[in-house]
């Protein structure tokens, strides 16, 4: 910057403490000593002036203060969605050829007798397999926020029942109600109903058939129509003090062993339901089952930028 150039803020910087100072001593000096006479009356409208000015320069100073916050974290995102979508592009290389390997090393070397070695190969392999998994989601999770998506009308009953059909069998089951059709985008709305309905075919009770329900019912609020939507299943539940838990990124609330996953699909659909202006809540009781509650607007123009 020039030497003669003006540092706006700066400038104001320095005229807030000057006005409220300036308003402040013609309060306090000149316009109570001068109550009592004739002067008051010409004396108080430029105490509060300079009062209205101090308190209009701080006014303007705090809007520029949030106009720059918002900026700065527009512009954060918009590099942590850049560094996800390389970093996990970028890792997809050597991890391709851990895969490759490791599937030529099983194949030359055939079965192995020795079964610690042959654990080695197959925990390697599982865990190529589970990084390629988690890569894939946190790409998916980053791109939510992408600017060129677009909203349009989407039937979600068609958008479920192609989901139900591509990884629903029996002899587990889906009671599908009739979906409204919501200003959304497309692909995002079914990578949030794959994700809930993945959620309960894996978090399923190991003595009983998954049964999923899907119901639909209409709300209003101030911002207009609604589509409340519950997926509901018979699985094995949770703790309700950890409903809002299981959507936080990379949170699990089981070992990996025990029942696989990310910890990124719930967290995806947060910020997808969000995104759109809505949300999503759960309830569930261990043993029992678990209840997602999705809600989003029926008409929505824009995306949010999240």
């Amino acid at each position: 910057m020039k030497p003669s150039s003006i540092d706006i803020p700066a400038w104001r910087d320095r005229l807030v403490p000057i006005l409220s100072g300036l308003g402040l001593l013609l309060v306090l000096v000149v316009w109570v000593p001068m109550s009592w006479g004739q002067g008051a009356a010409l004396v108080a409208p430029i105490a509060v002036a300079g009062l209205l000015s101090a308190i209009a320069v701080l006014t303007w100073r705090a809007e520029d203060q949030r106009q720059a916050e918002l900026a700065r974290l527009r512009r954060d995102n918009a590099d942590l969605t850049e560094f996800v979508s390389v970093t996990t592009h970028d890792l997809h290389e050597p991890l391709r050829k851990i895969e490759m390997f490791g599937q030529r090393l099983h194949d030359t070397l055939g079965p192995v007798p020795d079964e610690k070695q042959a654990r080695y190969l197959e925990r390697m392999m599982d865990g190529a397999t589970r990084l390629r998994d988690l890569l894939d989601k946190l790409k998916t999770h980053a791109r939510v926020r992408d600017d060129h998506t677009k909203t349009a009308p989407v039937a979600l009953d068609d958008v479920v029942t192609s989901i139900i059909e591509a990884r629903v069998a029996a002899p587990h089951t889906v009671a599908l109600d009739t979906l409204p059709v919501v200003e959304a985008d497309a692909d995002q709305m079914r990578v949030l109903f794959e994700n809930l309905i993945d959620n309960a075919l894996k978090y399923r009770r190991p003595d009983a058939n998954v049964d999923i329900r899907i119901s639909a019912r209409s709300e209003a609020d101030t911002t207009g129509e609604l589509a409340v939507i519950e997926v509901s299943d018979n699985g094995i539940g949770f703790d309700n003090r950890h409903a809002d838990r299981i959507f936080g990124l990379l949170e699990r609330l089981h070992a990996r062993d025990a029942y696989p996953g990310s910890g990124v699909g719930l967290a995806t659909c947060r910020k997808i339901a969000e995104r759109h202006g809505g949300g999503i809540t759960a309830r569930g009781e261990e043993g029992k089952g678990a209840c997602f509650t999705l809600i989003l607007p029926r008409h929505r123009a824009n995306l949010a930028d999240t």
